[in-house]
């Protein structure tokens, strides 16, 4: 990190000082993308989890209906429906049966929770822009200020 004595009484920084700035940037830089695919993947999931509330939304209007189960590979086998239950993960490849009901709650307070996590990282993002940007323009400044300096010294 830079200084703040240097930055902020305005003397020159130095090349070191220069170099551990665009250092800090490039690991500000870094989290904010990490932070971005984090979110994505959250906007991914949440869209998952939509899709399966309203599966299982008209699931539980089915009544001894056949039915078309994707296996993969665009592939799809039948099958009748004659229970109100499905299976839903509780983490680590474990597994409990539920009713509709149960399953479509459980489903919506996990996207409640997904939307939160989403809009903290979403806050922490632009928290490291704003400080990515701030860093930005002391590092430039301070660059520009020691190239003037450097050719001032070079110049009799």
């Amino acid at each position: 990190m830079i200084p703040r004595s240097s930055m902020q009484r305005g003397i020159l920084m130095n090349e070191n000082e220069i170099e551990q700035g665009i250092a800090t940037l490039e690991t500000l830089k870094a989290h904010i993308e990490n932070l971005q695919k984090q979110i994505e993947a959250l906007e991914l999931s949440a869209q998952e989890h939509k899709n399966a509330i309203e599966t299982m939304e008209h699931y539980k209007d089915l009544e001894n209906d056949e039915i078309l189960i994707p296996i993969g590979a665009g592939v799809f086998i039948g099958a009748k429906i004659s229970s109100k239950k499905a299976l839903i993960t509780i983490g680590n490849n474990y597994f409990t049966e539920l009713g509709n009901d149960a399953i479509i709650e459980k489903l919506k307070a996990r996207m409640e929770d997904m939307e939160q996590l989403k809009n903290k990282l979403i806050t922490d993002m632009y928290k490291l822009q704003e400080n990515y940007a701030m860093l930005s323009a002391k590092v430039e400044e301070g660059y520009r200020k020691y190239i003037e300096e450097r050719q001032n010294v070079q110049a009799p």
